[in-house]
């Protein structure tokens, strides 16, 4: 019987090996293209069992290669899945009308992938359904790596390529890493899941263990990770402030415990450089950007403008509010992001927080302040708020927070 055959069209090349890592793990055979154009050739020469693509490709575009695939007859029954940003309803219904069996969003439920692919391979694809929540985010150039419920062997893989994608996004070498474990009961079984993640991290420091710090306060977590031996120099800790000491430079402490001056207006324009990096982050807002549903809630009117500003290009939807009140008075339907100052009159952030967090809202966070001394940023993290900026706010740092948050495929 011969060996099915998976393509994969993706600019990202983390995304690309991810997926095909995973699926040559079970016997398939995976093609990769990196751009519309390389995937148009192999999908017409190779003719693969499934293919697997981004809605936005570089060089061409995914509707005119489903295009050309409809009018092949030798091609044109090959089922596609597309993973994608947020789409329009009019982008969903045209895809659909052009032979696409699946879409899913990124950031990725990957076990819905693997799902769909195994339905349509007719391959068993199994995964390790260990409960687990895993999710990483930076802030001042610390890759804070959170770790509950469990340990599962899947989303310690993701982590792998998700990281490569931050490191791009924030244009970041060698990061440090804060690794918070919580509400783990370590069975033997977990040893090799939790050894694999920090061979991850360290590999990611370029072997510099005492870059990777622990939070924890379990004492029998605590005593797992002291037993391997590789990993003797990690440094473990009940408290996050001094694991955030440690992780910071100097200087960096007192930027983070001062509170800075107000944004200027003459920060209103947008400055992109000529990092590589950010010129794609540029091109990538103007294109999967296009329908992001953006709030802004704060009560400084520039900081409103600079967000809107940002992302004008994009043709998103930036809907501004004056403070917490207002905004919770009517909550806009089918946000993508929500951009939350801290400190703001009647209603602050953290009452905004609150409220989020009872009526159970899934709309991903990123906190906006001026205020950035220690205790003011635990509080947010003890509402499981892992992104914020401090002020002033420059807007290549919002294109690439955004993507960090709702950009990335993982």
């Amino acid at each position: 019987m011969a060996q099915k055959s998976v393509l994969i069209i993706d600019g990202s090349a983390p995304f690309r090996d991810y997926v095909a890592t995973k699926l040559e793990g079970f016997k398939l055979i995976v093609i990769k293209a990196a751009n519309g154009v390389d995937g148009l050739g192999k999908l017409l020469n190779q003719r693969p069992d499934l293919i697997i693509a981004d809605y936005y490709l570089p060089q061409r575009d995914l509707v005119s290669i489903l295009k050309v695939k409809k009018g092949d007859v030798t091609v044109a029954d090959i089922p596609i899945i597309v993973c994608t940003g947020r789409l329009s309803r009019e982008k969903l219904i045209e895809l659909t009308q052009l032979g696409v069996r699946k879409v899913f969003t990124k950031p990725l439920k990957i076990d819905q992938l693997w799902q769909a692919a195994s339905e349509v391979l007719g391959v068993k694809i199994t995964l390790d359904e260990s409960p687990c929540i895993l999710d990483a985010h930076i802030n001042e150039n610390v890759v804070f790596v959170e770790v509950a419920m469990g340990l599962n062997f899947e989303k310690i893989s993701l982590l792998e390529f998700k990281l490569h994608e931050l490191m791009t996004i924030h244009s970041l070498e060698v990061p440090k890493f804060l690794v918070m474990l919580s509400s783990l009961d370590l069975k033997e079984a977990d040893l090799p899941k939790i050894r694999r993640l920090f061979e991850i991290l360290v590999e990611f420091t370029r072997g510099r263990v005492r870059w990777v710090k622990v939070l924890t306060q379990s004492k029998a977590v605590e005593s797992a990770l002291r037993g391997l031996i590789e990993f003797s120099e990690l440094s473990i800790t009940d408290s996050l402030e001094k694991a955030m000491d440690e992780l910071l430079d100097k200087d960096k402490i007192e930027t983070f415990l001062q509170e800075v001056k107000p944004v200027e207006s003459s920060s209103v324009e947008m400055r992109f450089g000529q990092d590589k990096a950010l010129a794609d982050l540029s091109q990538r807002i103007k294109t999967e950007g296009a329908d992001l549903r953006i709030a802004v809630v704060d009560d400084d009117f520039i900081v409103q403008e600079i967000v809107k500003n940002t992302f004008a290009a994009s043709g998103s939807t930036v809907l501004p509010f004056d403070d917490g009140d207002d905004f919770l008075k009517k909550i806009p339907s089918d946000l993508d992001l929500i951009f939350l100052d801290l400190m703001m009159p009647r209603v602050d952030g953290f009452g905004v927080m609150e409220k989020l967090r009872e009526t159970g809202s899934s709309t991903p966070v990123i906190v906006l302040s001026a205020v950035s001394r220690r205790d003011t940023v635990l509080r947010a993290l003890g509402y499981g708020i892992r992104s914020y900026m401090t002020k002033p706010l420059k807007p290549d740092d919002l294109l690439r927070k955004t993507f960090e948050v709702v950009g990335t495929h993982f």
